[in-house]
């Protein structure tokens, strides 16, 4: 069987120096092939806004336990 992924929304805040997770994250509970995540976390396929240039969203693919 394949391994499956979900999709992942984490939180990030730049320090002045580096970018660094801060503990917030969001999960998708729907288990899809990789192909399928990889192509819901590009991000050509989202609008955003982004405000504080300290803060920003990073999607990324995990797979699925």
């Amino acid at each position: 069987m394949d391994k499956l992924f979900v999709l992942v929304v984490s939180l990030w805040g730049n320090n002045g120096t580096d970018w660094v997770y801060i503990g917030n994250q969001y999960v998708l509970n729907e288990p899809m092939p990789k192909e399928r995540c990889i192509e819901m976390a590009d991000l050509d396929n989202w609008s955003w806004w982004e405000t504080n240039e300290y803060y920003t969203v990073q999607l990324s693919c995990e797979e699925a336990k």
